[in-house]
């Protein structure tokens, strides 16, 4: 498991968090392996977002892990394995599932969803979530885990705890979404206070995907996947942001250097 992390910007404090490791056939991932039988680690971290100086009363999360456990559908194929929960990693932060404002979802796939679409984990927060990534969540098969979401956020959108995002925007203070297609429709990357971090949520989920040409076998549009990639890295190099890596299992805080045709990462100390 990474160590924990934290960093400050100009104006948050931001809290890398964990919520365990899943093992999963690498093929779940990577696609086609060449009949080779892998066996891979993803881990999922979470951000916590708070406010430093004179609070807002803003308390953001990015991202919400698996849920108590992997859902039904998907069991047999991802092994859970946590010391403490995603709900346990907040409140050691000094901080409560109550407190949470805001919960931003990248996409909608379930290591990313599960805390938020079973309330009352966060009952005083308003999740955010693309409209694209909620309409083509329901047009995917029940195997993809996808469509998990859907009527738990369609429900959310009656009851008014849900709101859909249509395209890039500031959804929190400091907090700006910018959407970012090729894994899934409507997948939004974040920027946090302006351009000081980066969360990449599955478009560079882990650091062997800072190879723009390692096309996950999930990605909905490999070549938007690609192409987004090397920009996001390049601007997050251009800018010198830390970088939260979602899945990558140690170093999950990093600086982005080119190297080649590639990305380079190195763990940023904290």
């Amino acid at each position: 498991m990474a160590k924990k992390a934290a960093f400050e910007t100009k104006s948050k404090r931001v809290h890398v968090l964990e919520d365990g490791l899943f093992i999963t056939d690498a093929g779940n991932i990577l696609g086609d392996t060449g009949g080779r039988k892998m066996r891979i680690r993803g881990a999922m971290h979470a951000v916590l977002i708070e406010s430093l100086g004179e609070d807002d009363g803003e308390l953001v999360l990015l991202d919400a892990g698996f849920g108590e456990s992997v859902p039904e559908t998907l069991e047999g194929r991802y092994e859970l394995r946590r010391e403490k929960t995603l709900l346990e990693a907040i409140e050691e932060t000094g901080n409560s599932p109550e407190d949470v404002t805001h919960v931003v979802l990248s996409h909608l796939d379930p290591d990313h969803v599960g805390w938020a679409i079973n309330p009352p984990s966060f009952p005083h927060a308003t999740i955010y979530a693309q409209r694209g990534a909620l309409e083509e969540a329901k047009n995917m098969p029940e195997e993809d885990g996808r469509n998990l979401a859907v009527k738990s956020l369609e429900k959310g959108v009656e009851e008014g705890w849900v709101e859909l995002v249509d395209g890039d925007g500031e959804v929190a203070k400091g907090i700006y979404v910018e959407v970012r297609a090729g894994h899934s429709e409507g997948h939004q990357i974040v920027w946090i206070d302006g351009s000081e971090a980066l969360f990449t949520a599955d478009l560079a989920p882990s650091k062997i995907f800072l190879d723009p040409d390692i096309i996950a076998g999930v990605d909905t549009d490999p070549e938007a996947a690609r192409r987004n990639r090397i920009e996001v890295l390049s601007e997050a190099e251009k800018r010198n942001a830390p970088v939260i890596l979602y899945h990558e299992p140690k170093d999950c805080l990093v600086k982005i250097r080119k190297s080649g045709k590639n990305f380079e990462a190195t763990p940023l100390e904290n």
